[in-house]
């Protein structure tokens, strides 16, 4: 079978499907915006020699190109964590058919590439090529420098697909990039090792040597084969089978003797682990971590300490943001059946804020490492985590009580927008931005302890008085009960 077949296959899928008008409407929208990107990435390509050469004047700017290119693809690992899906196919009609594998492997394969984190490099890199390095080394070396760029997009595609793949088995595959990336980002910022220089270095020796091309192509191939064979390899009905089998099997029994309160939890995260949607905003709150590492330095230095605390608040917080704005909306396919249980409304709900708790705790306990970098980022991260459980997690909770819409939880959070409303959009700027413009203004008449201060209590006041919050907002659940209900319905 060839992969023009396999192409009709999937094209028939879409327009039979039945939301097909609905999904086209989405196409076209996200068409636009891809096309607007493009456009400025490409003027960004175009214009960067000219911004490199007016800020940094002296320097030569081929060189100031090179040296961000290691970062450049080892931050660009973690966002396509995040943002590339994996190529999915509809495998097991095929595979009781007489098709061979290499075909279903290669029509993937082909397919993957398809995506617009593997386009908009080249409309940095083709233009600066052509602009600057062109001119200065030749049509050969430039060349080189393109397919070296070419093949190191390709590497970090094949490689994201393989710890991917191997992170649905063990979450350590994911967890060990990030600490490999981070302990790169230490080594440079406390001035052991250089990157910026050793990837300048390492990308101008490829121009002044082109044949070292083959370098980053060999890596590229090698990663390529490593996916492919791994692919192969598990690509039988029997595996597909025990993997599910293995999901449903899981149990949280240490839960057990909190009564009501443990079995919600335990069943909150088996939704977590089990499902795409929302394991990957967990995977996406661990990324967020690290944000910190890019952003921490550069404002510590300035002393604008409201963006220490934007950020601080968004790496201590975001699962509560991403998690609690579909607080009622993960259980959806299944929210008529729990709701037909005698259940305290009350309880459930004092069951998702002790699991904001324990989450955003975690974050900030991992977080606590950048007071390495200066004292202040303690107390503003320390005021950033009360905040965003004693008052963020209740805003959360409460705007949730107006999202009834269905959610289907075996699509990727990435540039998925089923389920976000409105109210959604509001609510995830009121808690990021509104406590920051609340730092602002006492910062700047009051002072940065009074603004720590002042931010620490209400989140203390919030975890105070939560059982009367609680309880109020289990009365607004209520309210909108059977709205809710309706909603999630229609699917």
């Amino acid at each position: 079978m060839t992969i023009t077949t396999f192409l009709s296959h999937q094209w028939s899928s879409f327009w039979r499907a039945r939301n097909a008008n609905k999904s086209m409407a989405i196409q076209i929208v996200l068409g636009i915006f891809y096309l607007l990107v493009f456009l400025e990435i490409a003027a960004l390509g175009i214009f960067l020699p000219y911004f490199l050469q007016e800020k940094m004047p002296g320097k030569e700017p081929v060189f100031l190109f090179c040296s961000y290119i290691i970062y450049y693809f080892l931050v660009g690992l973690l966002f396509r964590f995040q943002l590339q899906e994996l190529p999915s196919l509809s495998i097991q009609p095929y595979l009781a058919q007489n098709i061979k594998r290499s075909s279903m492997l290669r029509f993937l394969n082909v397919r993957s590439l398809v995506h617009i984190i593997n386009i908009l490099p080249l409309f940095v890199f083709i233009p600066f090529s052509v602009i600057v390095i062109l001119p200065a080394y030749g049509a050969l070396a430039t060349t080189c420098f393109l397919l070296s760029m070419l093949a190191m997009v390709l590497n970090n595609h094949f490689l994201n697909l393989y710890i991917k793949r191997k992170s649905i088995n063990s979450s350590w595959w994911f967890f060990g990039i990030v600490i490999a990336i981070a302990l790169v980002k230490g080594l440079d910022y406390f001035h052991i090792l250089s990157f910026e220089k050793t990837s300048g270095n390492i990308f101008t020796g490829l121009l002044h040597h082109p044949w070292l091309c083959v370098i980053p192509a060999s890596m590229a191939v090698i990663t390529f084969f490593i996916n492919n064979n791994y692919v192969k390899n598990h690509l039988y009905i029997e595996e597909l089978v025990s993997e599910r089998k293995l999901k449903v099997n899981r149990n949280y029994s240490l839960l057990d003797k909190y009564g009501d309160i443990g079995d919600i939890i335990a069943l909150d995260l088996k939704l977590i682990f089990r499902n795409k949607r929302p394991r990957s905003l967990i995977i996406l709150s661990g990324i967020f971590l690290l944000y910190g590492l890019m952003f921490y330095p550069k404002y510590l230095q300035t002393g604008n300490y409201t963006m220490l605390f934007l950020f601080a608040l968004i790496i201590t917080g975001l699962f509560i943001s991403n998690y609690g704005q579909f607080l009622f909306a993960w259980q959806s396919s299944h929210f008529d059946g729990l709701m037909s249980y005698n259940i305290n409304m009350k309880q459930y709900i004092k069951a998702k804020f002790y699991l904001f708790l324990t989450v955003c705790t975690l974050q900030f306990l991992l977080a606590s490492f950048y007071g390495f970098m200066g004292w202040r980022i303690l107390p503003i991260q320390l005021a950033a985590f009360l905040y965003s459980i004693g008052v963020n997690g209740f805003v959360t909770i409460y705007a949730a009580t107006f999202n009834a819409r269905y959610l289907d939880l075996n699509k990727s959070a990435s540039m998925n927008f089923q389920g976000v409303g409105a109210v959604q959009w509001l609510q995830s700027l009121l808690i990021s931005f509104g406590p920051a413009a609340i730092f602002y203004v006492l910062n700047k008449f009051a002072g940065f302890w009074p603004a720590v201060l002042s931010i620490s209590a209400l989140g203390i006041a919030g975890l105070i008085f939560n059982e009367q919050i609680i309880h109020w907002l289990a009365g607004q659940f209520n309210l909108r009960k059977h709205t809710i209900l309706q909603g999630f319905r229609e699917k």
